[in-house]
C-alpha cells in the first residue's frame, strides 16, 4: 500500500531533489508527471494502479529475471543516482584535487540541508555516513560506559548492532540484557513491558531497532523512550528501516 508519506518521499527523494541536484533524465520526469497525476488518489486505489507503478518501476535498472525481496541493506540505487555516481566518478579522475575538493565538496552541505528537511530537523543535528550500520557503531562504539553498566537490547535487532554491543562487552565488561519478543505482534504495552521490567539502576542505554528488518515489525518507540528518559536511561533507536516509510 502506497502511504502519503511514502508519496511524499518520492516526490521530495525522486525528483524534486534528485532532479535540481543531477539534472532530470526523461524518465523522472514521466515518474514526477505521475506523482502529480496521482496525488489525490487514495493509497487503496493507487496500490492497483499499473501505470503509476511502472514509472516507479522503470526508475530502476534492477534485473527482470530475478524477484528483488531484499531492498533493506542491498536496496539498489535508482537510475539517475547511479548516472550521477558514475558522472561524478568520472568527473573526479579527470582532476581530483580540483573537481573533489572545489567543485563536488560544495554539494556536501545543501545535501545535509535537503536530508535534513526530508528528516523534519535542523542541519546541524545530521551527520553523514557511508550507510545506517557505520552510523550507528559510531556511537555505540562512542558512548561513555564503564564495566558493570547495563545495555538493554533484543534478541531480534540487527546482527551488526548486536555484534558491535557484543565488541564493548568484551572490551570494556559491559553487562548486556536481552530481551526476546514473541512475533509478530500488535500489544505495545506486550512490546513495551519486555523492555521496561529489564530496567534496573545500573541500566545506562535501551537500544530499539524502530522496524525489525526480519518480519517489518514496528516497535512503540516514543513509548519505551518515554519511560526510559524518565528513570535517567538513554535511548539509541535503530531507524534504519523506518525512515521514510511512515510518519513517526
Amino acid at each position: 500500500m502506497f502511504s502519503n508519506t511514502r508519496r511524499s518521499f518520492l516526490q521530495k527523494t525522486g525528483l524534486a531533489s534528485l532532479g535540481l541536484l543531477f539534472g532530470a533524465d526523461a524518465w523522472s520526469k514521466n515518474l514526477q508527471q505521475a506523482l502529480n497525476d496521482y496525488q489525490d488518489v487514495s493509497p487503496e486505489t493507487l496500490a492497483t494502479e499499473e501505470d503509476f507503478w511502472h514509472y516507479v518501476q522503470q526508475s530502476y535498472t534492477t534485473s527482470g529475471g530475478l524477484i528483488n525481496l531484499n531492498n533493506g541493506g542491498v536496496s539498489p540505487s535508482p537510475k539517475i543516482v547511479q548516472d550521477a555516481m558514475k558522472r561524478y566518478h568520472d568527473m573526479s579522475n579527470e582532476a581530483p584535487s580540483y573537481y573533489m575538493w572545489r567543485i563536488l565538496d560544495q554539494g556536501r552541505e545543501p545535501l545535509r540541508e535537503k536530508l535534513a528537511n526530508l528528516a523534519g530537523i535542523h542541519a546541524e543535528e545530521l551527520a553523514l555516513h557511508r550507510n545506517a550500520s557505520e552510523a550507528l557503531e559510531t556511537v555505540i562504539f562512542g558512548l561513555d560506559l564503564k564495566a558493570g553498566d547495563e545495555v538493554v537490547l533484543s534478541k531480534q535487532d540487527y546482527p551488526n548492532m548486536i555484534n558491535a554491543w557484543k565488541q564493548r562487552e568484551m572490551r570494556d565488561g559491559i553487562k548486556l540484557v536481552w530481551v526476546n519478543h514473541e512475533l509478530p505482534s500488535v500489544d505495545n504495552d506486550y512490546l513495551t513491558n519486555n523492555y521496561t521490567q529489564k530496567f534496573t539502576a545500573k541500566t545506562k542505554i535501551v537500544h530499539i531497532t524502530h522496524i525489525i528488518n526480519w518480519n517489518g515489525q514496528i516497535m512503540p518507540v516514543r513509548q519505551i523512550a518515554d519511560i526510559a528518559k524518565a528513570q535517567g536511561i538513554e535511548v539509541l533507536v535503530d531507524g534504519a528501516h523506518s525512515f521514510a516509510h511512515f510518519d513517526f
